[in-house]
This record gives C-alpha cells, sequence and structure tokens, in this order.
C-alpha cells in the first residue's frame, strides 16, 4: 500500500508541479522537456493500438524481444558451458582466463561496428550483440561456480577412480549451474539493453529505432511512452526467467 502511495504521489508531482507559476523556467520541471504523466498515457495507448498516426508497438517489440530471448538463451548454454570446463581443469583455466579477461574488458559497444559489417543491421546481429554482452557474465558465474564444489565430494569421488570429465558433470556441474541461472536476472537486463543500445546505433527495427525516432521529434512524451513498455517487457522476461530458476534449482533453495 505505501508503494502505491508513493507512486501516485510520484505522477501528481510530475503532473502538476511543472504548471504552478514560473516553475516551468527551470528545465528539469519544463513539460516539453519531461513529459506529463496524462499525455505519456495517451501516447502509450496510441502506441498499444497503433491510433492517431501513431505506429503499432507490436510490430518493433518483437524484433527487440526475439532477439534479447535468443541472444540471451545461446550465451547462457555458450558462457556456461565454457566456464564449466575452464573451472573444472585448472590447466585449461590458468591457460585461458587472462585472455577471456582481456576480452571481458573491451566495451562491447566498440565491437558494434563489427558485428554490423559481418551481420548487418537485421535480427542477427541484434542476437550477436547481445551474445557478446551475456556470454561472459554466464562464463564468470559459472567457472566460479564450477570452483565452489565441497572438497570432500571431488576426493571422495577420485578416491572411488572417477575420472576429470565424471568429477566435472556429477560434482562440478551442479554449482556451475547454480551459479549461471543465479545470474538470469541481471543477464536479462544487459540482453535487452544491448539490442536496444545496438539498434539505436544501427538503426535497426526495433524498440531502439522508436526511441531514436522519438528522440529526433523531441518528443518526450512519445519517449516515456516507448521506455514503459520496454520496461514491462524486461519485467515479463525477468518472471519467466526467475520461474524458470526456481523450478529448475528447486534442490538447491530447499538447501538454502
Amino acid at each position: 500500500m505505501t508503494q502505491v502511495l508513493v507512486a501516485v504521489l510520484a505522477l501528481l508531482a510530475w503532473q502538476f508541479i511543472p504548471q504552478i507559476g514560473n516553475v516551468s523556467q527551470w528545465r528539469f520541471l519544463d513539460p516539453y522537456f519531461i513529459g506529463s504523466p496524462s499525455q505519456v498515457f495517451t501516447d502509450l495507448t496510441d502506441l498499444l493500438f497503433g491510433a492517431n498516426g501513431v505506429p503499432s508497438v507490436w510490430q518493433f517489440l518483437w524484433p527487440t524481444f526475439l532477439a534479447s530471448v535468443l541472444g540471451l538463451v545461446i550465451a547462457m548454454i555458450f558462457g556456461g558451458a565454457l566456464g564449466l570446463l575452464l573451472g573444472s581443469f585448472e590447466f585449461l583455466g590458468a591457460v585461458f582466463r587472462p585472455f577471456v579477461v582481456a576480452l571481458n574488458a573491451v566495451p562491447r559497444i566498440a565491437l558494434i561496428p563489427i558485428v554490423v559489417v559481418l551481420f548487418g543491421t537485421g535480427l542477427v546481429s541484434s542476437i550477436a550483440i547481445a551474445f557478446m554482452v551475456v556470454f561472459f557474465v554466464a562464463l564468470f558465474n559459472s567457472y566460479e561456480g564450477a570452483r565452489t564444489e565441497e572438497v570432500h565430494v571431488r576426493q571422495n569421488a577420485q578416491l572411488l577412480g572417477a575420472s576429470g570429465w565424471d568429477i566435472m558433470w556429477r560434482v562440478r556441474f551442479p554449482y556451475a549451474l547454480a551459479w549461471t541461472l543465479s545470474s538470469l536476472p541481471v543477464a536479462v537486463s544487459f540482453a535487452i539493453v544491448s539490442v536496444v543500445t545496438g539498434e539505436i546505433l544501427t538503426g535497426s527495427a526495433g524498440m531502439g529505432l522508436l526511441i531514436t525516432t522519438a528522440t529526433n521529434a523531441a518528443d518526450s512524451n512519445m519517449t516515456f511512452a516507448v521506455i514503459i513498455v520496454l520496461s514491462v517487457c524486461a519485467l515479463l522476461m525477468l518472471w519467466i526467467a526467475e520461474e524458470f530458476k526456481r523450478r529448475v534449482l528447486h534442490w538447491w533453495i530447499q538447501q538454502d
């Protein structure tokens, strides 16, 4: 109830404070720059139904959503697998981890032009951009998870004749899986942000293109409307990710 009250008060302040006297002389309170909840709601309705000359948001939301999901899933699988491999075999980890850290230090936004040259400006490039960002999140979490297995369990498995591959799959894999899936909320956010950023920079069809169009038209209300749609989409993906994690890691949660 308190959260609802705070939200209502914030919306009322946003709507009415800029209308008081000369308050709008300050840019951060000028409706031209910050819009108003009532007009944002109107533009949001137009976006959802494709009314009053405003294109329907669904044709832009689908490419962004699809690229985010595919990039997220592919990156989590490959990043998790590589992290498990590097965390399970010390020699491989010692050799390749410095290269992985160096690659992770490269700003992904600087690689977007290369991605565009390789894959164009369509869906494949958006997936590749999301993959580049989420991959390292999954890799490092999986790597750390694989290295946190209980020592006595690994030693007992070795005494019983388990090979390195057996220990990786039967001992380290559950920990790597738990750590990797625990990063899902962060990975979902990174996937959406990276795809939208790529669409803004490349002009690909998607929510980024809508944001660019609204910004070029200096339409703050439409910009906020697009942001609200993206936020709801992100919350939906986060909810799905949390449900998936809860079902897959039911045994891990019970341990806690």
